[in-house]
């Protein structure tokens, strides 16, 4: 078979390019965004599950182009019509009578099993319980078509399949994509091939980008010099500060960025696998090297594994509330990473056209379903889809219509970074973090991307949250007065792990001496900027007030590898708080990653996957910090107690000062078989980190079942014994050995592709929150795999008087003399 382009298919497509993809969903409103091929007057209606109906709204879509017609259209109430824990019917009209259901809208046939299950005749979703202990929230990130595996977030389609068969009621009622929802600067040279093809298609127009003089320059596989040297952008620094080729289809158009959301989350614009491009279709004017061949033919079959489970995907993202936000990977490599790359990117042209139109794609596609209520009226969203639309109009040549595409997705100028050392913002922008409530509960997503502060030199770590984000995203939303716990968004996780923050440290330091950035091992982690990291911490802690307890659970992704930690706080008078008042936190971080990004190279993703939290061996590590910390304005030096060492075979008593705020220590380091030390001066805040292990769930040996055909298995649901299913899939495993072992593959970091899924339940009598990863053993027929499986489970105490982690400990030997 052969390539054929869009232009010649489009025509055999059904309306539906794209969706639909449930969004924000809530007792007055619901959303759903869906691209189509042509214009229409979109409308929502949602159902009671005896077709009754509850909620009606209507949007034209907006044209982004001649094929390309978009709308995030809500039904809404004034008043709460759909009632918590119970599951609900929607379907979309489109004019005429035309209904989801229509043949041409999905497809030729008029089918609508492909966006249904079985259940029901109509795409469903549950509204949250109004009992945490029955809440099911899904998580992942980081999500790269041409990377290795296969794509875990296939996971969430059985989830919703199994739980519809057992209890409707128990489905995964919320799911939030936390980063790298696409990859647009590490891209397949086939894949870049079809999203050309598509974007001119589907836009009816090519970009002119500036700077780009040699057209030829923009094929597959030769973007590597405008990326890095004309753009300035860094996503082919590797770690040794060369560069490498990994920009060479870096996505650059609009119609590009956009189109990527496409093939990402349906099949419909993607051929048949056997109808891909070619290298000789792809690659034009490019020398004939047998490792450029080889490595696109590499790419190819990963993107066929990709392009296998897309009908899963979309079914479940049309059957889900689903929230995102993004990180780097959907503008491009290092966004915003320090002060250096504003300078390095922001001064040249095309450096700021790639990011704008990364984070237009980005408002569209993301964030109008987040937040829809901010792309109405005369919001600062509304008047972006206008820009939008009219810049597509004029086929991107309209100067003032992207300035105002400029000032509303806020992309300051560098004038404006430099000049406050942070980046800044209007109430003409868009705002990307928002908020979700739920019964018992609140979900604050984080913008950890733009609102980012540079202290320190141009190459020193950056501050995720400038003191006027983490008060603009925290401090001042309003804590609903029924919420037991607070879920935090967070891309990258807020507790590193301590060997790989370490190497960035490291790294860092290292090419700072050599007058440059360590981009390769991006060095961005909330550890790394002590002032961030704190002021976080004591930022969340007051949120119970006036109760003097909170809990936190993170859910965070961005590092393709998954893990938990826990982290217990108390404070007299918390990191940049002006008033004494003791408080307590609880935080319990859940890292997913990635859904489909593992790495089998040296030093990569499976090398965790199997050695864990290396080099020390498991338990023996833990906990790995114990801090205690006081404010230190002004930097001046601040006496904390004493230090006790042999001189000269005397024993001497030094001062301990610190000069740094804030001023903080960690007890562990600090200990050792050569001194001894006192804190005589109260710390102002103390706490300890925790890493936890898989939970060893001890399973039978299969029996030798090396003829057992693999046959699907029933996931057990939250809260059903899990021994039966787990060992019934694990008799199928050709791995299963590795896996069983008390610290065996996956027990302490999961570092293969996977989905999380967190749940709240009582274990032992205990209030535990849960992770449990999704992920794939191997299949006894070489070269397979299973069927995802909810293998990896975390457990983590909400128990302020936890007696295994008392956070009594961090202080109870230093306050008089500490030993090592």
């Amino acid at each position: 078979m052969t390539w054929t382009s869009l232009r010649q298919r489009i025509n055999q497509l059904p309306l539906v390019l794209a969706g639909p993809i449930l969004r924000r969903t809530e007792p007055n409103g619901v959303t759903v965004w869906i691209v189509l091929k042509e214009s229409r007057n979109v409308t929502l209606k949602i159902f009671d599950t005896n077709k009754k109906i509850l909620l009606i709204g209507s949007k034209n879509t907006i044209p982004l182009g001649i094929n390309l017609h978009v709308a995030a259209v809500t039904a809404k109430n004034n008043t709460n019509v759909l009632l918590y824990d119970e599951n609900y019917l929607y379907d979309l009209e489109f004019g005429n009578g035309e209904t989801l259901s229509t043949p041409g809208i999905l497809n030729p046939q008029g089918s609508i099993a492909d966006i249904t299950y079985p259940q029901y005749d109509l795409p469903s979703f549950g509204m949250v319980p109004n009992d945490l202990k029955d809440l099911r929230i899904i998580h992942g990130s980081c999500r790269k078509p041409h990377s290795e595996g296969l794509d875990a977030m296939a996971a969430l389609d059985k989830m919703i399949k199994e739980a519809l068969v057992q209890d409707p009621k128990k489905r995964p009622h919320q799911l939030f994509l936390t980063g790298d929802q696409i990859y647009v600067d590490d891209v397949a040279d086939a894949l870049l091939f079809m999203l050309m093809d598509a974007g001119q298609t589907l836009l009816g127009w090519s970009e002119t980008l500036p700077d780009v003089t040699n057209p030829q320059e923009l094929n597959p596989g030769q973007r590597n010099y405008l990326a890095t040297h004309t753009a300035g952008l860094t996503a082919s620094m590797n770690k040794i500060n060369r560069i490498s080729n990994i920009a060479k289809s870096h996505l650059f158009t609009f119609g590009e960025f956009f189109t990527m959301y496409l093939f990402a989350w349906s099949e419909i614009l993607w051929p048949k696998p056997e109808d891909l491009p070619t290298f000789a279709d792809a690659i034009q004017n490019l020398p004939l090297l047998a490792s450029s061949k080889t490595l696109f033919q590499e790419e190819l079959e990963y993107l066929k594994n990709f392009q296998k489970t897309l009908k899963e995907i979309r079914r479940a993202l049309a059957n889900i509330p689903t929230y995102m936000i993004f990180d780097d990977h959907e503008i491009t490599d290092d966004f915003y990473l320090n002060m250096a790359w504003c300078d390095r990117v922001l001064s040249k042209p095309l450096g700021r056209r790639i990011v704008q139109n990364g984070m237009l794609a980005y408002a569209i596609c993301q964030a109008w379903g987040n937040t829809p209520q901010e792309f109405e009226d005369d919001k600062p969203g509304a008047a972006l889809l206008k820009a939008a639309v009219a810049w597509s109009t004029s086929q991107g040549q309209n100067s003032q219509h992207e300035q105002e595409i400029t000032r509303r997705v806020g992309l300051p100028s560098l004038a404006e970074i430099k000049n406050s050392r942070q980046l800044t913002h209007t109430d003409a922008s868009l705002q990307w973090h928002y908020t979700v409530t739920g019964p018992g509960y609140e979900v604050i997503v984080l913008d950890t991307r733009t609102w980012r502060a540079f202290p320190g030199k141009d190459f020193d770590f950056p501050s995720l949250l400038s003191e006027a984000g983490c008060d603009r995203q925290i401090s001042k939303v309003v804590r609903p007065k029924d919420a037991k716990v607070t879920l935090v968004i967070s891309p990258g996780p807020v507790i590193g792990v301590p060997l790989l923050e370490t190497i960035q440290k490291t790294a860092k330091t290292f090419a700072e001496n050599l007058g440059s950035a360590a981009w390769g091992f991006d060095p961005e982690a909330w550890g790394l900027e002590a002032n961030a990291f704190e002021r976080l911490l004591a930022s969340l802690a007051p949120r119970a007030l006036p109760a003097k307890q909170n809990r936190v659970i993170v859910l965070s992704g961005d590092v393709h590898y998954s893990f938990a930690a826990r982290l217990q706080y108390a404070a007299t008078r918390p990191f940049q708080h002006s008033e004494n008042f003791n408080t307590e936190l609880i935080v319990v971080q859940f890292t997913s990653s990635s859904l489909k990004n593992e790495d089998s190279g040296a030093g990569g993703s499976h090398s965790l996957h199997k050695k864990g939290f290396i080099p020390i061996e498991a338990i023996n590590h833990l906990p790995t910090a114990e801090i205690v910390g006081w404010e230190n304005q002004g930097t001046k030096e601040l006496e904390i107690g004493v230090i006790y060492t042999f001189a000269d075979q005397i024993l001497q008593c030094i001062p301990w000062k610190i000069k740094t705020n804030p001023a903080v220590v960690d007890l562990i380091k600090e200990r050792s078989w050569f001194k001894a030390f006192q804190i005589i001066k109260q710390p102002e805040w103390w706490y300890r980190i925790d890493f936890l292990l898989g939970k060893y769930e001890k399973v039978n040996e299969p029996p030798d079942s090396h003829i057992l055909q693999p046959q699907s298995v029933t996931a057990p649901l939250p809260g059903q014994n899990r021994k039966p299913a787990l060992e019934k899939y694990l008799a199928m495993a050709k791995n299963h050995r590795d896996y069983r072992g008390k610290w065996g593959d996956g027990k302490e970091i999961v570092g293969v592709n996977n989905l999380g899924e967190i749940t709240f339940e009582f274990v032992d009598d205990k209030e535990m929150a849960v992770q449990t990863l999704w992920w794939r053993l191997e299949s006894r027929e070489k070269g397979k795999f299973l069927e995802p499986f909810p293998l990896t489970r975390y457990e983590a105490s909400l128990e302020f008087d936890d007696r295994e982690h008392p956070i009594d400990d961090v202080l109870k030997k230093e306050t008089n003399i500490g030993y090592g």
